[in-house]
């Protein structure tokens, strides 16, 4: 009897250590919205404080575009790329852009461009021929930017992540096929984010930025609603970045300091609420600092 009893316990035992390992880090929670895959982590020790199907590949639509900055801001560090510097549109660039659903800043062929402009409007407005234009400007090619860009993955050691345009747009809708289009994990987008910041502090400047006017005279209005003085604005946010596509959904990677500590969340294909696919990826990243952050 005894015998049996000390085997049951080491089966009990047994199964709670697989049923551990083999869910995320927390218990799953019920939110007002739902999403597709969810991680939080603490930026500076990378600990996970929350995920849900964090390591499943994803199309991460503008949300690749922290990539493309952290690529772009290394040039600007190693003296390859200046604020200043000056940049004509390719026609490349107004093909590849020239719907009008395609968000841009819209760049006329008798003008240029600083790279300061560029990555403003790629920043906060999410501008994807101004994504395109840095891709050019640091690599010649968007082509050999992508290549760049992967072996920045490579050199993260992302295992879900693969890029095949600098801007995030599905593949299908630049030319290709939808199998080439940016997949990532909340996981990876994650460590993206905390190594821009990291290693390029000054891109909160610009994340932080609620809007900004173009030298031809247009305001363009951050896709984030959640900086201070923005609809849904949430005390501590200045960052980071939205992404929408038909394949991925609505996303968002955000940061923000609480009590003292930076914060990274992802969130990716959240649910719509109705027909509204752009709020509830906000309300379900501020229920995750709250439910995680602030009330821990």
């Amino acid at each position: 009897m005894k015998r049996f009893l000390f085997i049951a316990l080491l089966l009990i035992i047994s199964l709670t250590f697989v049923f551990k390992n083999n869910n995320s880090t927390t218990e799953a929670h019920e939110f007002g919205v739902g999403a597709e895959a969810i991680i939080l982590i603490d930026a500076e020790t990378g600990k996970v404080l929350y995920e849900e199907n964090s390591t499943a590949s994803l199309p991460i639509a503008s949300m690749s575009k922290m990539m493309t900055q952290y690529l772009v801001l290394n040039a600007i560090q190693n003296g390859s790329l200046y604020w200043d510097s000056d940049y004509s549109p390719s026609e490349y660039v107004r093909e590849m852009t020239s719907e009008s659903v395609v968000v841009r800043l819209g760049m006329a062929n008798n003008r240029t461009y600083t790279v300061k402009e560029l990555f403003t409007a790629m920043t906060v407005s999410s501008a994807n021929d101004a994504a395109i234009a840095l891709a050019e400007m640091v690599s010649g090619s968007e082509e050999a930017f992508v290549t760049l860009m992967n072996e920045q993955a490579k050199a993260f050691k992302l295992k879900k992540t693969t890029f095949y345009n600098a801007s995030g747009l599905d593949g299908d809708y630049v030319g290709k096929s939808k199998d080439e289009t940016n997949l990532s994990s909340a996981k990876d987008v994650s460590m993206i984010a905390q190594k821009l910041i990291a290693n390029h502090p000054e891109v909160l400047d610009f994340t932080y930025i609620t809007n900004f006017t173009t030298t031809d005279g247009t305001q363009l209005w951050s896709t984030n609603s959640m900086l201070p003085g923005m609809p849904m604005a949430v005390q501590g946010i200045d960052g980071l970045k939205t992404g929408y596509t038909e394949m991925a959904g609505p996303c968002f990677a955000s940061t923000g300091v609480f009590d003292g500590r930076r914060i990274i969340s992802v969130v990716m294909d959240v649910e719509a609420s109705g027909n509204d696919k752009t709020n509830p990826k906000f309300q379900l990243t501020e229920e995750l600092i709250a439910q995680f952050v602030l009330n821990q």
